[in-house]
């Protein structure tokens, strides 16, 4: 990506990433669109906000470039950044035991913005390029699981409702 499409990206990448978020609050949202939009304020939800976004910025490249190799680097980016969210995430709450919006706003971002750094560094690696069906099992698995567990989540921390 250049740039300018990088930037452009991000953007639309963040917007649509936040606005995520707020999807369950429609009247029209249903049980389907919990396998992949946030159902409540967790960890998880926020993994789900980078994901996604991300997954979309691979099928974009991917159709845009008529290359399929695209679709590995964002995949894995997303990927990337998820376990700071968990550490990021629990290191302030151990401190304060309650979600804080505002801080929660700049992990997102400041994983979005990793995340997109990432994949377009990893874009021009021949190992991630040359691997895009594995990224592509990968993401299938994290969907599978997601939504899996955002209806039948075990009692950890991880996907207890923080808001």
């Amino acid at each position: 990506m250049t740039r300018k499409e990088t930037i452009i990206a991000t953007i639309l990448l963040i917007v649509f990433g936040t606005s995520m978020h707020f999807v369950h609050h429609v009247p029209f949202f249903n049980h389907f669109l919990g396998y992949i939009f946030p159902v409540k304020e967790s960890v998880m939800a926020h993994m789900k906000m980078v994901f996604y976004p991300m997954l979309l910025l691979g099928v974009y490249l991917a159709v845009s470039r008529r290359d399929i190799r695209e679709l590995g680097a964002p995949i894995l980016g997303g990927l990337a950044v998820m376990p700071l969210i968990v550490v990021v995430f629990f290191s302030y709450w151990i401190f304060v035991r309650h979600e804080l919006m505002f801080l929660d706003v700049i992990i997102y971002i400041a994983a979005m913005l990793g995340a997109v750094h990432l994949a377009k560094r990893w874009s021009h690696s021949r190992f991630v390029r040359d691997r895009w069906l594995l990224w592509i099992v990968v993401a299938v698995l994290f969907m599978v699981a997601a939504g899996y567990l955002t209806y039948t989540a075990p009692d950890w921390i991880i996907f207890e409702d923080m808001g």
